[in-house]
């Protein structure tokens, strides 16, 4: 068995095999900090203090990070801040448009999804796997992210006017 099967084996075991909705998000976490190569982040609100750290460690040993979000909430809290200015390989990227449920995608192989990805008080996550899901959000990702991420200075700007 390769090292992702039994990565993603226990990562599966572990949260199906937690008894609430609250201890699915550790076991998730952990496993997004230890990305080798790149997460894609959507996240409406950027609104789960765990989550904004874990892109943080990860971006800290030298994974790349896009992280979209819902450019209406810039000005809405959370720790868009926190994440967007951590080091130099994460990516910002605002998104027009509402985003129906956060979902995270590690090193183009596997992604989690749900409401707890993006709020501090957790909710239900499904693992995914599937080539066609996968391939689906990379492509809408691409499509978000062709225009550019947003400099830090800008999202200041944005987060900061009247």
């Amino acid at each position: 068995m390769t090292f992702l099967r039994r990565y993603a084996a226990v990562l599966a075991l572990s949260l199906l095999g937690s008894a609430g909705a609250a201890d699915t998000l550790p076991p998730s976490i952990q496993a997004i900090t230890q990305a080798r190569r790149e997460i894609i982040a959507v996240l409406p609100q950027v609104g789960s203090e765990a989550m904004a750290q874990a892109l943080k460690t990860a971006a800290g040993k030298g994974t790349r990070v896009f992280l979209i979000t819902e450019r209406r909430t810039v000005k809405g809290g959370g720790y868009l801040l926190t994440v967007s200015h951590g080091p130099s390989s994460i990516r910002t990227y605002l998104y027009a448009g509402q985003i129906s449920q956060p979902w995270v995608i590690v090193d183009g192989a596997w992604g989690l999804a749900g409401p707890g990805l993006d709020r501090s008080a957790g909710g239900d996550l499904q693992i995914f796997r599937d080539g066609a899901t996968l391939q689906r959000l990379n492509t809408w990702a691409r499509q978000v992210t062709k225009a550019g991420p947003i400099a830090r200075p800008d999202l200041l700007k944005l987060r900061y006017s009247k």
